[in-house]
């Protein structure tokens, strides 16, 4: 018993250490020893799932549940593999069963709000974090998640104060740290701004682990004017980040040179009936902080559109219709299929979105990276509209530099080199649409929204083919869910102060802002 105990925890530490080959190794020759070990099956379908091989977890799972089936927690964690698998029911059902055989855990009510979130059920979403605590009055992922919830409906009150309770209970949480500063206006004797210093001191835990604290660091330097200090601090947190993250330029200049020659004018022509009818798709696209929320949140409040926010159905459509299935990096050779394919793309587009749109007529998708993918959607969504948000492109650069992303579509935005980088990319490949698709784009400038909301907005709902709703000009009344990085912005009435921004930053920014357009 004592070598299967130190086994376990060899097993733990190799798991925690992300060494996920040997530690599903060792799981695997534990279970041949122990071929009746709930717990072993459900650590090998963790390791499994995080090296996202959710089907080999979804199989692993249920062999555990033949051989321990009153062990809750292989029922919560076969639910998140269906989860991640967008098997939304089942992933539901199997919470419930979880919850159903024990009832004084509150991971199960966690991981169900967290998919209710997903299924765009709030209600359901703050009750299921509510029975978590009510469970474990010690349990800060659900404070967490709750005020990261409140935090996306613009409720700041509620969020704020349960971020606090996570922090009470946990004060290195540090993601509840930077969500906290964004919602704080600092001044110097704000408590969270010298208890940011005090912990940011603190020798006991390595810099590496405090990345979200030191962008925090950033953000109430930036409040306080000390823009020498915040870019100081705004530095060492990319630094850090960027060492997190996988990120290739070159692998980016490829594919950004294979989407430009793949979809050309020969392409167009060849399949210029292609596509559905359905024209209930509004995507908007460009570099993150350009305005893309800002736009979806003034479509949103048209009693139209249902906002989709940050939708990731387009690219992985592109993965498993367009890219070489065992090459992610090489597009296929699309002059070869016939309408039809692309016709299968649009369907099953036009199918995920139905199933999110609440019932309304139009449904706005925006993930702002979907720019790479303009001439797909005009091969399956001829009578979409596409909305390409630009804004001054120091300060889109300077915005991205000064935030933390989780989505891994962005992990050029963790050096200013690779920053400039990739937005020359973006720019040259949004010229190319433009000029290959005159018509098919609408290019909305965010300076323009800004300096004339009204005239602005009512020529941008003219052109999505949208009647006049004066919701539309008081956006920031829109209770909708946001779940990006503006989500504390959007709900501000139209401000000016972000214009020439990066001005505040000049000298330590000129040296790599020279290549920018």
């Amino acid at each position: 018993m004592e070598k299967l105990q130190a086994n376990v925890q060899l097993l733990l530490n190799l798991f925690k250490l992300r060494k996920f080959n040997d530690a599903e190794s060792l799981n695997k020759d534990l279970l041949k020893k122990y071929p009746k070990s709930g717990y072993l099956y459900n650590m090998l379908g963790l390791i499994l799932a995080s090296q996202k091989k959710n089907d080999d977890a979804i199989k692993t799972f249920k062999k555990g549940i033949e051989v321990e089936p009153d062990f809750a927690h292989l029922y919560d964690n076969l639910a998140t593999a269906y989860k991640a698998k967008s098997q939304f029911k089942l992933s539901e059902e199997f919470y419930k069963k979880s919850i159903s055989i024990n009832k004084k855990i509150p991971e199960p009510h966690n991981n169900l709000g967290n998919l209710y979130i997903v299924l765009n059920n709030y209600k359901k979403a703050i009750a299921s974090y509510k029975n978590a605590i009510k469970l474990n009055k010690k349990f800060f992922t659900s404070y967490y998640n709750l005020g990261i919830l409140y935090k996306n409906a613009g409720n700041f009150k509620d969020s704020i104060k349960c971020l606090e309770n996570a922090l009470k209970i946990n004060p290195y949480l540090f993601s509840a740290h930077r969500s906290l500063s964004e919602m704080t206006k600092y001044t110097k004797n704000i408590k969270h701004y010298k208890f940011l210093n005090k912990i940011y001191e603190e020798k006991k835990i390595g810099k590496e682990k405090k990345t979200e604290l030191i962008f925090a660091l950033g953000k109430a330097n930036n409040d306080l004017k000390k823009f020498d200090d915040a870019f100081s601090y705004y530095k060492e947190a990319n630094d850090l980040r960027r060492k997190e993250v996988i990120f290739s330029l070159e692998k980016e200049r490829k594919i950004f040179s294979q989407i430009k020659k793949t979809f050309n004018k020969n392409l167009f022509d060849k399949f210029e009936t292609a596509g559905l009818s359905e024209s209930s798709a509004i995507f908007i696209v460009g570099m993150p902080r350009s305005g893309t929320t800002l736009i979806e949140q003034i479509l949103s409040s048209h009693h139209e559109v249902f906002g989709g926010d940050e939708l990731k159905f387009l690219i992985d459509l592109a993965d498993e219709f367009i890219f070489e299935k065992n090459d992610k990096s090489i597009i296929k050779q699309l002059n070869n299929f016939n309408k039809n394919y692309f016709n299968k793309i649009g369907k099953k587009y036009i199918s995920k979105i139905k199933n999110l749109s609440n019932f309304k007529d139009r449904i706005t998708d925006k993930l702002p990276v979907n720019f790479k993918w303009v001439g797909l959607i005009k091969l399956i969504l001829p009578n979409s509209k596409i909305i390409h948000c630009t804004r001054n492109s120091r300060d889109v650069c300077l915005s991205i530099y000064k935030n933390y992303f989780i989505n891994p579509q962005l992990n050029f935005s963790y050096s200013l080199e690779e920053i400039v980088d990739y937005y020359n990319l973006y720019d040259d490949l949004m010229k190319h649409w433009n000029k290959i698709l005159p018509d098919f784009i609408i290019n909305v400038k965010y300076e323009n929204i800004v300096s004339d909301p009204s005239d602005q907005i009512k020529i941008l709902l003219k052109k999505c083919n949208l009647n006049w709703d004066s919701n539309c000009l008081k956006f920031y009344n829109n209770k909708r869910l946001i779940k990006t990085s503006s989500d504390t912005q959007a709900r501000k009435k139209i401000y000016k102060t972000s214009l020439n921004s990066w001005i505040n930053y000049k000298k330590n920014l000129d040296i790599f802002f020279k290549n920018l357009p």
